[in-house]
């Protein structure tokens, strides 16, 4: 079974936290993966090329470099760097956070035992750099939960997902018409097309929280969130549902003042609504 761990990284992060979630992916794994497929979107500074060109020279050509030659996104990126993997599972992992040493081990050994499963992810650990342990989020483990959640919020946290190869074999791939929230419009789609989904109990991923997290909350993000949660729940639960309340709910909920949305985000409101699986 091989893995290949795809990233991209672009000109505002920090070499230092590249360096790092590199470092976790690859010197720190009980399981180690067989490539790294790094998408470096437009240019970067000194610092990251520095980073980026170190681990060329120790990994070889088990980095897999894609330069874009300008800014295209995320969303385009991925792609790009999933068009090239051919290895049986694809980890996706942020340039910013931490992988856990046992987090390859786990999620190999759920697809091990769950062959009808294509999407595993995991918990997270929040984190910022004055606190290693701030809040844990959990996830719906089976794909069950995840039909009963989706509705609310992401089933999966995206840097800690795992994905069968044979997901994109079938023709899915990150919707280009979005620039954010292109992983939810993922999950729908793998549920519409009868992928099924899970997460594994365990903290799979440190996740940096940045101190600036609820500034960079946009209006524009917030509709996109919007369009993409109306669209899964049309598709996959039908045009007259109540669940088009929870989307609803969260655009309101995005618009709202930063200080309100920093108060209700660590809220037990918001935990017993959204995190946890319905019953």
């Amino acid at each position: 079974m091989s893995i290949s761990v795809l990233m991209a990284v672009y000109r505002s992060e920090k070499a230092e936290y590249l360096h790092r979630a590199l470092t976790s992916v690859w010197d720190e794994q009980s399981l180690t993966p067989d490539e790294i497929v790094l998408v470096q979107d437009g240019p970067v500074g000194d610092e990251l090329s520095a980073v980026i060109a170190s681990w060329q020279q120790k990994l070889g050509d088990k980095l897999n470099l894609i330069v874009n030659e300008s800014n295209i996104g995320l969303t385009k990126s991925l792609n790009r760097g999933i068009a090239c993997i051919k290895s049986d599972f694809v980890a996706r992992m942020d340039s910013d956070d931490i992988s856990h040493p046992l987090r390859f081990e786990r999620q190999v050994a759920y697809f091990e035992q769950h062959a009808d499963v294509d999407i595993v992810g995991g918990a997270l650990q929040e984190f910022d750099d004055e606190n290693e342990c701030l809040n844990v989020r959990r996830y719906p483990l089976t794909n069950d939960e995840v039909l009963q959640y989706i509705y609310k919020a992401s089933p999966l946290a995206h840097p800690t997902v795992m994905m069968r190869r044979r997901l994109f074999d079938s023709g899915l791939r990150y919707d280009e018409r979005y620039r954010t929230s292109q992983d939810i419009a993922l999950w729908y789609d793998a549920l519409c097309a009868g992928h099924k989904i899970g997460n594994v109990d365990e903290i799979t991923i440190n996740f940096r929280r940045a101190g600036d997290v609820f500034k960079r909350r946009s209006r524009d993000k917030a509709f996109n969130e919007y369009k993409i949660y109306v669209n899964g729940i049309r598709r996959l639960y039908g045009t007259v549902t109540w669940r088009y309340v929870y989307p609803l709910a969260r655009l309101v909920f995005r618009l709202m003042p930063v200080s309100v949305v920093k108060r209700v985000y660590g809220s037990k409101l918001r935990k017993s609504v959204l995190e946890k699986s319905s019953k």
